[in-house]
């Protein structure tokens, strides 16, 4: 057994071993990241090289609600892959500044976290939806939700990923509901569904197929 092997016994009958770990991949019980030698995140970590980060990715808390202002919203980005952190922000800090500040999110930069397709690429624009809510900045929403959307293709195909992004993407659906304007003074949040992206994405791909066989 790769995980816990020292607790595996064989006895008459069968044998006997951790059963958290089949609960953990199955969801119904998540690990403990407390310190020690049982750290289950530990373990995993060790045997799997990069399980850490998703556990511990900024993703989960903004998706369980826990209310961040802007400096935690930025401090959480921080934390992404380099590949990331270099679209996101500058190369070192400014003169009398302790650290490199944000680049100006724009057009060129949602369009690179796209090219990056990674699960970190993700969590940025899943963090920057949420930013865009505490300083209310639609701009920033649309181009945050523009990644998410145009990112999705490629993470379907995610190994990683295969068995959980349904729930993934229904959940972050939910928590990232898109800004349309009415008026000046009227907002209505929409939530578009993953499953219409993915149908456009095939419609795209593959065409509209006739009774006769016809692309249109």
């Amino acid at each position: 057994m790769a995980l816990d092997g020292d607790r595996v016994r064989k006895r008459d009958t069968d044998v006997a071993r951790p059963r958290k770990w089949d609960a953990y991949e199955k969801g119904t019980r998540v690990p403990n990241d407390r310190p020690g030698p049982r750290n289950a995140v530990e373990q995993a970590q060790a045997r799997f090289p990069g399980t850490s980060r998703w556990f511990r990715s900024p993703l989960w808390r903004y998706l369980k609600k826990e209310p961040l202002d802007a400096m935690q919203f930025e401090e959480a980005l921080r934390t992404l892959e380099p590949p990331v952190t270099a679209l996101l922000f500058e190369a070192e800090p400014r003169e009398h500044e302790q650290v490199p500040r944000q680049r100006p999110f724009d057009d060129e930069s949602a369009r690179q976290l796209i090219a990056l397709g990674s699960f970190d690429a993700l969590v940025a624009a899943v963090l920057m939806a949420g930013l865009s809510e505490v300083i209310a900045s639609p701009d920033l929403r649309e181009r945050a939700l523009h990644v998410y959307v145009g990112i999705q293709a490629k993470l379907r195909e995610t190994p990683l990923l295969e068995g959980i992004y349904p729930e993934l993407f229904s959940l972050i659906d939910s928590r990232c509901k898109h800004w349309i304007y009415l008026a000046p003074n009227q907002r209505m949040d929409v939530v578009i569904f993953w499953q219409g992206v993915e149908a456009e994405d095939e419609q795209r791909i593959f065409g509209d197929v006739g009774e006769d066989g016809i692309d249109y």
